[in-house]
C-alpha cells in the first residue's frame, strides 16, 4: 500500500514538472487605440491595404502595401 502511494506521488510530481517545463507561454501585443478628442469615444478602424503589380520578364508579380502603417506587408510574389 505504501508503495502505491509513493508511486502515485512520484508520478504526479513528474507529470506536474513535465507540464511546467513543456508549457510555452505566448506574447500579447498591445494595439494602438484611437480616441476621438471631441466626444472621447474609441474609434475602431480596419487596416487599409493595396496590392501593387509589376511585370518582370513577362511574368506578373504582386506585393501588398499597408496604407495604414506605410510599409510593405509582403515580398514580391508571382501571380
Amino acid at each position: 500500500m505504501k508503495l502505491k502511494k509513493s508511486f502515485a506521488r512520484f508520478l504526479s510530481l513528474t507529470l506536474l514538472m513535465v507540464t511546467a517545463l513543456l508549457s510555452t507561454g505566448y506574447t500579447a501585443y498591445a494595439q494602438k487605440i484611437n480616441i476621438d478628442s471631441a466626444s472621447g469615444d474609441v474609434v475602431i478602424f480596419a487596416e487599409e491595404t493595396q496590392w501593387y503589380f509589376r511585370t518582370v520578364d513577362g511574368r506578373i508579380q504582386k506585393r501588398l502595401w499597408s496604407i495604414t502603417w506605410g510599409k510593405w506587408l509582403t515580398e514580391w510574389e508571382f501571380v
